[in-house]
């Protein structure tokens, strides 16, 4: 079984892939750091620091969407779906192009875990849920159950 990790912002939930949620995380580091340099507040390498411990730690945390401040959300979630646009135009990630990410060092053979391609449709649809969640239009997932992002097949409900 995959691993998964809790996204929260004001009291609601999914659960997300968590090597999806990696990559995104990743490339959303990435993206904003990338931009030019008016775009980013002075603030900008925290949230870097922050986008990618939470890449690296996985399923051994939460992410807290209500930690951060609008202003501060607002640019995570802008960066990550840069990020999900920057994936799919490529047509994902593979595991050639993840062995290759300095920040993985010596975790890069297995962070895939054992796939050799990530397609982009989930992590698009996995930075749309992260949108929508900070939005507070996030669906319900149906009664008893939850919504699951970033898996190969895309959103799954679990539970119940």
């Amino acid at each position: 079984m995959s691993r998964t990790a809790p996204v929260i912002c004001g009291g609601a939930t999914f659960w997300a892939y968590d090597v999806a949620l990696g990559v995104l995380f990743l490339e959303a580091a990435r993206a904003g750091a990338q931009a030019p340099a008016d775009f980013r507040p002075p603030w900008w390498p925290e949230l870097e620091r922050d986008l990618r411990t939470h890449a690296l730690v996985g399923s051994s945390s939460a992410v807290l969407l209500d930690e951060f401040g609008e202003e501060r959300r607002q640019l995570l979630l802008r960066c990550v779906v840069e990020a999900a646009r920057r994936i799919e135009a490529r047509g994902g990630v593979d595991r050639a192009e993840v062995s290759a990410w300095p920040e993985l060092e010596e975790s890069a053979a297995g962070f895939l875990r054992g796939a050799e391609h990530l397609d982009g449709a989930p992590l698009v649809e996995l930075a749309e849920a992260l949108v929508e969640l900070a939005a507070g239009t996030l669906p319900p997932a149906p009664a008893g159950r939850h919504w699951y992002y970033g898996t190969p097949e895309g959103r799954i409900v679990q539970g119940g």
